[in-house]
């Protein structure tokens, strides 16, 4: 069984609702080993569902019962607009292709203050408040939320030790994110999970390839993998991914 608890954060540019699913039961001697879920308004209740049952069985499913923080946005919408700019780097000249609805994109370039807020207040007030493992802090992303965690691994790698990164948005800005460093110095990193759909959108596919051969070559000691599940599209990836992903670095 897992229990709630709910937080308000002012935020420095909006305000951020982090709910927290915490498990049941005796807290192992290192600690609970924790999960950060970008998009929470989204994925939130779906990953504690999947974690709650899976955990049941550890020995089984490989998914230990764990702490998941899921950052939230205020009001009812799935992804909120605000997304956009916590998730996206800043840049002296942004080029970005037309939306689909015609619509124009969003504010951006916020990931440097997503990642001050995530680095001088949530994680801190999490370590404080429960008692975690701090070898196995994941961070996991869908889209321009997988984008950011790639921007963090590159920018401030020491901020979590595992990368789940689904589908990411490696498009955005004509993939600057690209001409980050992708040599990953910091030895508290223990693993990367990259996951793509080959079927939708091939450039989805190609791009998260490509990162997963950068890091993998670039970074011998480093966990990583690469999964492409067939017949899956930019959203029905999320559910097929995650145990298997969760079970790789967790493993």
């Amino acid at each position: 069984m897992y229990r709630n608890e709910r937080f308000q954060f002012s935020g420095k540019h909006h305000p951020y609702i982090i709910n927290v699913f915490i498990p049941e039961q005796p807290v192992p001697d290192n600690g609970f080993s924790v999960l950060y879920i970008l998009d929470g308004n989204a994925y939130g209740t779906l990953f504690s569902e999947m974690i709650k049952l899976q955990s049941r069985s550890s020995e089984k499913t490989g998914i230990e019962p764990m702490l998941l923080v899921s950052i939230e946005y205020e009001g009812g919408e799935p992804f909120h607009s605000n997304r956009v700019y916590d998730f996206t780097p800043s840049a002296a000249e942004v080029e970005l292709p037309a939306r689909p609805d015609g619509s124009s994109w969003p504010e951006h370039g916020g990931a440097e203050k997503f990642m001050d807020f995530l680095e001088a207040e949530l994680i801190p007030f999490i370590h404080n408040k429960y008692k975690t493992n701090q070898q196995k802090q994941t961070i996991f992303g869908h889209s321009l939320g997988g984008l950011f965690v790639l921007y963090t691994l590159f920018q401030r790698s020491r901020l979590f030790s595992l990368y789940f990164a689904c589908s990411p948005s490696i498009w955005w800005n004509k993939q600057a994110i690209l001409s980050y460093e992708t040599n990953i110095n910091d030895k508290h990193v223990k693993g990367v999970f990259i996951a793509a759909e080959p079927v939708e959108n091939k450039q989805m596919y190609a791009n998260g390839l490509a990162m997963y051969e950068n890091l993998s070559g670039c970074n011998k000691d480093l966990k990583t993998a690469f999964f492409a599940p067939e017949r899956e599209n930019h959203m029905s990836i999320v559910p097929a991914v995650f145990s298997r992903g969760m079970r790789f670095l967790h493993g």
